[in-house]
């Protein structure tokens, strides 16, 4: 008896997945293991491509350039504010916010923090995610994978908009091996944040980009599990670009869309028209 590779292994096992995974209904043309072989040299960016064709689904979370690494302090500075469909169909908090921002002498200031994801070897996982779907999920975890640091980051960029409480009110729950539902609590107040598609870009030549698609649920003072939450649907876009292999200073450009989800729903907006629309320029600052 043959034995197979590790390399034709992972092949065979991705293609009977998506095969599975993809209804014939989607229209989505699956090509033949022969006509499809992938070339495994890690097994992280293949895969991570087999799972793209699932609509809905990507990596599990983005893999920053080790650049990254590290605590950063951020200066975000608003630059445009659009309603493309009028001002009545906004959401009126955020604009709010946002012409605030747009008006402030000095940019907004918080911190962020990216971290080396620990954890196990590399590895194909399916994880049932609820009754009726299924999320194929690349666990790369101890390879050098630097991830940002969801909850960190959430609790310090809430705690610094307009009128916000103090940094010690928010609470974020996120884990790395479930890095698509984060959920911050404040005051009473709850909202949850699920990415429903994600995708970023191979760095290169001091260049990265980033998109993430998102369900935000805002169920105020009933929680998650009560009452009627205020559901939003938003994408985010984010363009890096820094010098030289240790920068001490990182610039980007931050696009943010809202969306009505009730027009759009939430895995693909494209060619879906926002209902808001903020553009900011990011500055991080290593910290020492």
């Amino acid at each position: 008896m043959r034995l197979l590779t590790r390399e034709q292994l992972l092949t065979s096992a991705t293609a009977l997945c998506i095969r599975f995974l993809v209804p014939a209904s989607t229209g989505l043309i699956v090509p033949d293991a022969a006509h499809a072989a992938v070339k495994f040299s890690n097994g992280a960016e293949e895969i991570r491509k087999a799972a793209s064709l699932i609509p809905g689904y990507g990596p599990p979370d983005i893999s920053y350039p080790p650049v990254f690494l590290g605590r950063w302090r951020v200066e975000s500075r608003m630059v445009n504010v659009t309603t493309p469909l009028g001002e009545d169909v906004a959401p009126m908090d955020q604009l709010k916010t946002a012409r605030q921002l747009m008006a402030a002498e000095r940019p907004l200031s918080f911190e962020q923090r990216f971290v080396e994801a620990e954890g196990g070897a590399s590895g194909v996982v399916l994880a049932r995610e609820n009754s009726d779907s299924l999320a194929l999920s690349l666990k790369n975890y101890g390879g050098g994978m630097v991830i940002a640091d969801r909850a960190f980051n959430a609790e310090h960029r809430a705690a610094a908009q307009p009128g916000a409480a103090p940094l010690q009110d928010f609470t974020a729950r996120w884990e790395p091996t479930n890095p698509n539902v984060l959920t911050l609590a404040s005051r009473g107040t709850v909202v949850e944040t699920k990415v429903t598609k994600r995708s970023f870009q191979q760095p290169f030549d001091g260049a990265f980009g980033t998109s993430e698609y998102v369900r935000i649920a805002d169920a105020g003072s009933e929680g998650v599990l009560g009452g009627v939450p205020n559901i939003k649907a938003s994408r985010v876009q984010i363009k890096y670009k820094w010098d030289g292999a240790n920068p001490s200073v990182i610039e980007a450009i931050e696009l943010a869309q809202v969306f009505d989800p009730t027009q759009t729903g939430f895995a693909d907006l494209a060619g879906a028209t926002p209902v808001l629309t903020t553009k900011a320029r990011l500055l991080f600052t290593r910290q020492k």
